[in-house]
């Protein structure tokens, strides 16, 4: 099974965990975001050295947070043109996809009292990179397990409506095996990011 099949069941669980009587005064939030990946590095062949390159980036996100400090999230987001740059053209076509699941540590409202709210996020995933070169030698398609910690800040400016600050580290869990040729399983990126957030 690919690591991105099995992400699939551990957003099943934390969605499931996030509906338990527990977390009876809870809100749900749908965010979807623009932003930039920056700081980026990878084992994976990269041909035109782009992965450090500042990228555009977007995505969702679907969270559930109580008024106390608890919360879960669960995160979609695609990268275009990752392993490409355009001064030189080795690359035409490429992308990285992330989807993490993760905990929310959130300052309580009883603080805040309906103000921007800060946030810390660490959660589990897999990322999914896909590349091709011009000659169509170094063809990537490749997914590894990733870790993913960041912080922000989300804001309502109603009672339905609101904006997200937010930024975080992504980084694969896989190691390369030493003295072995091979398209390499580390990547690791920024990203930061804002988004429109929709309450309900």
């Amino acid at each position: 099974m690919s690591p991105l099949r099995r992400a699939f069941p551990l957003a099943v669980v934390l969605w499931t965990l996030a509906a338990v009587p527990a977390w009876a005064q809870t809100g749900w939030l749908l965010t979807p975001f623009l932003g930039l990946k920056f700081g980026g590095s990878t084992s994976i062949v990269d041909l035109d050295s782009a992965s450090s390159s500042l990228k555009t980036t977007f995505g969702v996100a679907a969270s559930r947070l109580t008024e106390g400090i608890f919360g879960l999230e669960a995160e979609l987001a695609y990268v275009p043109g990752y392993f490409e740059d355009r001064k030189q053209l080795n690359v035409p076509g490429s992308s990285v996809t992330d989807l993490s699941g993760s905990a929310i540590l959130a300052v309580p409202t009883s603080v805040t009292r309906g103000g921007l709210r800060p946030y810390a996020v660490v959660g589990l995933g897999v990322i999914h990179a896909e590349a091709a070169d011009i000659l169509d030698i170094f063809r990537i398609r490749r997914s590894v397990p990733a870790v993913t910690l960041g912080g922000g800040a989300i804001g309502l400016v109603s009672n339905r409506l609101g904006v997200r600050f937010d930024v975080r580290s992504l980084r694969s869990l896989a190691h390369d095996q030493p003295n072995v040729v091979a398209i390499g399983k580390q990547i690791s990126y920024w990203r930061i990011s804002v988004g429109i957030v929709r309450r309900f």
